[in-house]
């Protein structure tokens, strides 16, 4: 199993909002704290971007592209020192995939989207992000890109079916954007992408996500990446900020949630599945993890069907 297609499945983006805005100077549009990350990418003339308020602010230009995962406000602007306009008075009332313009345009042209995911793994999985990371590489940029303005078509037209492709293709802008982080720059901040960018590690992820209910070691983990215990655990821990048995206890719990939202899921099948030889030692890790109890889980996915 390919550890980074898991991972998305994992993330499940569930609302997203895409457009192009022309932007016309003098203009800062301030962005509040949000969930979810942004994708930007400037098709023409340059802005200031600057997140958390603070700080020293980064400039773009045509063709660059960044994503900013943090969930921090941020402020788009021609001119830091003008005042700020908020930017859900800048996009009420805009039908999603719309093309627009502010204070006249002219000056700035952006595609952007935005994706919001079910649950709290997004928040796992990007807390060690960069709050802004540029994306450097010519051909994922390209392909971000291109991944919006179909979006925009596809929502546009409205043909049948075009949920679903808008779906898939936010899938792949995320792929894109983590292959990228992947290569580039992973291995600079602990946390789930480095491990799984970590050619020693990356074989262990996948096991752990192909038969995450196997009575794993340290030591049978080690095997697998052909390394001593001592050294593996050293390793794995570097790389993901965590144990071996904590993230996969986190796996795991994430996993669960994902099953206990199927019709007629039952906690013991889960916990079961999983590894767990007690509902009580299942539901002890799964509160730990998720702040919650696995029944009210599966009690709100009845209630919702």
């Amino acid at each position: 199993m390919d550890p980074l297609s898991e991972v998305i499945r994992l993330l499940r983006p569930h609302r997203f909002a895409v457009g192009a805005t022309d932007v016309g100077a003098p203009a800062a549009i301030a962005f509040a704290e949000h969930e979810g990350l942004f994708l930007y990418c400037v098709a023409s003339g340059e802005c200031l971007l600057q997140v958390g308020g603070q700080g020293q602010a980064t400039k773009l230009r045509a063709g660059d592209c960044v994503v900013l995962p943090s969930g921090r406000p941020f402020v788009l602007a021609s001119d830091l020192g003008v005042p700020r306009t908020d930017a859900a008075a800048v996009f009420a009332h805009r039908p999603n995939g719309s093309i627009g313009s502010w204070n006249g345009g002219g000056d700035c042209r952006m595609l952007a989207a935005h994706v919001e995911f079910d649950g709290s793994f997004a928040r796992v999985l990007f807390e060690k992000l960069p709050t802004v990371v540029r994306i450097g590489d010519a051909s994922a940029r390209f392909a971000l890109r291109n991944c919006i303005e179909q979006m925009m078509e596809e929502l546009q037209a409205a043909r049948p079916g075009h949920e679903l492709v808008v779906e898939h293709l936010v899938h792949i802008a995320l792929i894109k954007v983590l292959r990228f982080h992947l290569a580039e720059s992973a291995h600079r901040q602990p946390g789930w992408l480095a491990a799984m960018a970590d050619a020693r590690l990356a074989p262990v992820i996948s096991a752990m996500q192909v038969r995450p209910g196997d009575a794993w070691t340290v030591a049978s983990l080690a095997e697998l990446a052909s390394m001593s215990r001592t050294a593996f655990a050293t390793r794995f821990k570097a790389a993901s900020g965590m144990s071996p048995l904590d993230f996969l206890t986190v796996l795991r719990m994430r996993m669960a949630a994902r099953l206990l939202e199927q019709p007629r899921a039952r906690v013991t099948d889960v916990a079961y599945a999983l590894g767990y030889q007690s509902q009580s030692g299942f539901s002890t890790a799964f509160r730990r993890v998720m702040g919650q109890s696995p029944r009210r889980v599966s009690r709100r996915q009845t209630s919702a069907g």
